[in-house]
């Protein structure tokens, strides 16, 4: 049996953690900016679902947990690829970063600022998109089309 204390209510009647203050989506979008300036995997892992999901199911890098999201993170930063967010917007889904990303080799049509949405459910983020444009991220934090 695990020991510790338990970071995200259950929500239940019996619930031994009713009384911890939750994560709210102000704190993720915070952390998550602190996380990529400090580039502190530590940080980012804790936000993150056991089965966080990262890409299309069809992609070959592909990530279906924890541990793949930030396997890929650590490659990438190995690689010497450096992102900054740039701006942060909560959303009642969850938070869109704009990052700005400098690839060890520019080209190759990524671009070097687009936008990330982190799904969050329960304080911890289960799905991590790539938009291109804001009002994409914004739809998908907002559970709606933005009208912007």
């Amino acid at each position: 049996m695990d020991q510790g204390v338990r970071l995200v209510p259950c929500n239940t009647r019996d619930c031994c953690c009713v009384d911890l203050p939750v994560r709210t989506l102000d704190d993720v979008a915070e952390l998550l900016t602190s996380a990529f300036a400090a580039k502190d995997m530590d940080a980012l892992g804790q936000l993150l679902a056991d089965d966080a999901r990262w890409g299309d199911d069809d992609h070959p890098n592909r990530c279906r947990s924890r541990s793949d999201v930030l396997a890929t993170f650590v490659r990438l930063l190995g690689e010497g690829v450096d992102g900054t967010v740039t701006e942060s917007i909560v959303g009642p889904g969850g938070v869109a970063v704009l990052l700005h990303v400098q690839w060890p080799n520019p080209g190759g049509g990524r671009g070097a600022n687009f936008y990330q949405t982190y799904l969050v459910r329960g304080g911890l983020v289960t799905e991590i998109q790539r938009h291109d444009d804001r009002r994409s991220a914004l739809a998908a934090v907002r559970g709606s089309r933005d009208r912007d």
